[in-house]
């Protein structure tokens, strides 16, 4: 009934605005697209089958309806998110043993989607999610007499580069962060510059929680943000900051298996950015800072009842770009730098890292952080205990040719951050390996991970039309074998041989459907 509820109301309003000419197939930077990836993946599981062959396709439609100057409602809908044409990968996919172990025309479920490695869970095939997803659905109020501007719905969560807040602009990622939201906002000249306040209020009930999964209700009662922008000489500058007070969730874990039920008495975020832009370069900084609060244990199972408490946790990273106007083939060369806060497994009691990974659709690469590590740590994230610093460049080999070469080094942050719970009280996921999953064990880790070379080929084809052939190969390190071992052990594989080196290679057909609407 949900979904038909939904399905009702898209096509009423499609059929409103399509005989008027009032509707637009572009929404802010988010476009309306069809994309199709083919993918290979090898020796990404330690232990069985490592190989990992796919075909998934995503029809994403972002269309928005002006009712006046004043008003505008905006959506964007999933038809098919990520559908899986077909495959089969041992009793890794979607199966377990004695089962079927195939996977055909079924839509993933965010929290158990195709990592690149493997499907864990009760749900990694949901035949209630549907094809049919409404990621946003908003009204945008320009109010009068220079009041401001409201947006009230279900809406992305932006900010900075998005390594935490990231609604899902990029079509070639996965998943992002949307939000039930009443939002104000107001300019004011401030100086030379511009000062906007930002006030908000949340309810995370569309399956967006502070943790991994989908679990739980939560909510903000009041959360602001400032943004302070001044053109300085060459330079345009923008510093800002937002805050949460107060973050609240129920029933975490609810649907782990355990029939525990943890609620997030408290906990806060906070969040500083630094934005330099000139025309040969650009500085882009930012910090978020999470915790500060208890758990509730109701006493169920291993755990003993009473407050887990939250230390206060970290993720940051930064980007600098260079434009070089004197090499007419190479557009942009960049460094990034990034580091998420791991956990420290000596003190179970105690949650300092591990619950606050970079967002799935915060787009490092297409290996490590996208597939390997989100699969051994099962949880929505990609940056997760780790540091890492890539090198990068946008290169014009044609008029429709393109090539993006990257390098990437990475290291673990805690090498005794694998459990946020020590193994005194096995049998439950963490915080640090997310809901639903055995934890991996305590073992120490290796501090260097690994390094990923990667190459994208992107062809024009057609306006709108580009065709991708990415190459990906990491050459794991020591602690990229530690996790892996111990993921495996932890999941009953008892052959947990790791190979050395993992390599990917993709295809991807992207349709940008904005262009052809127009």
């Amino acid at each position: 009934m949900i979904q038909a509820r939904w399905l009702i109301i898209f096509f009423a309003v499609l059929g409103m605005s399509v005989p008027s000419f009032a509707i637009d197939w572009s929404l802010g930077g988010f476009p309306s697209y069809l994309r199709t990836r083919a993918r290979v993946i090898d020796n990404a599981v330690a232990g069985g089958d490592g190989r990992i062959s796919v075909v998934d396709t995503t029809l994403r439609l972002t269309p928005q309806l002006g009712l006046s100057d004043a008003v505008t409602v905006r959506a964007q809908v999933d038809v098919a998110s990520n559908m899986i044409w077909g495959g089969q990968t041992a009793h890794f996919f979607g199966g377990t043993l004695g089962e079927d172990d195939s996977v055909v025309l079924s839509d993933l479920r965010p929290s158990d989607r195709f990592n690149g490695a493997i499907l864990t869970g009760n749900k990694a095939v949901d035949d209630k999610y549907g094809f049919f997803t409404v990621r946003m659905l908003h009204a945008d109020i320009v109010l009068p007499n220079s009041l401001g501007f409201v947006r009230i719905g279900r809406q992305p969560f932006d900010w900075g580069l998005g390594i935490l807040a990231n609604g899902g602009h990029d079509p070639h990622s996965d998943l992002g962060f949307v939000v039930d939201r009443a939002l104000w906002l107001k300019s004011f000249p401030a100086g030379a510059g511009t000062f906007t306040l930002v006030l908000v209020s949340d309810v995370f009930s569309n399956g967006s929680s502070l943790f991994a999964g989908e679990n739980g209700v939560g909510y903000d009662i009041l959360a602001a943000a400032g943004i302070y922008n001044q053109q300085m000489g060459d330079v345009n500058v923008t510093v800002g900051a937002y805050g949460f007070p107060y973050l609240h969730q129920n029933n975490v874990f609810n649907d782990a298996g355990f029939g525990y039920d943890f609620d997030v008495d408290r906990t806060s975020l906070y969040s500083g950015l630094l934005v330099l832009k000139a025309a040969s370069w650009s500085f882009t900084y930012e910090v978020q800072m999470f915790g500060g609060g208890e758990i509730t244990n109701p006493a169920l199972g291993p755990l003993p009842a009473g407050e887990f408490e939250f230390d206060y946790a970290f993720d940051m990273a930064g980007r600098l770009e260079l434009y070089p106007s004197m090499m007419a083939q190479v557009s942009t060369v960049g460094v990034e730098a990034g580091w998420a806060q791991g956990d420290d497994g000596s003190t179970p009691l105690t949650i300092e890292g591990n619950a606050l990974p970079f967002s799935p659709a915060y787009n490092v690469d297409n290996l490590l952080f996208k597939h390997v590590i989100p699969t051994v740590y099962q949880i929505e994230g990609s940056v997760i205990n780790a540091i890492y610093v890539k090198a990068y460049a946008n290169m014009q080999l044609a008029d429709n040719l393109g090539f993006t070469p990257q390098v990437l080094f990475a290291w673990n942050d805690e090498t005794n951050a694998v459990s946020a719970f020590d193994s005194n009280y096995p049998g439950i996921a963490d915080f640090g390996n997310g809901a639903g999953n055995r934890g991996i064990s305590n073992t120490p880790v290796d501090k260097y991970l690994g390094t990923e070379i990667e190459g994208t080929l992107s062809w024009t084809l057609h306006p709108g039309v580009n065709l991708d052939f990415i190459g990906s190969l990491v050459l794991a390190g020591d602690g990229l074998n530690d996790l892996m071992e111990s993921h495996a052990t932890a999941n009953e594989v008892t052959d947990a041989d790791v190979e050395d080196t993992i390599w990917a290679f993709q295809s991807r057909l992207m349709v940008y459907i904005d262009q052809f609407m127009k």
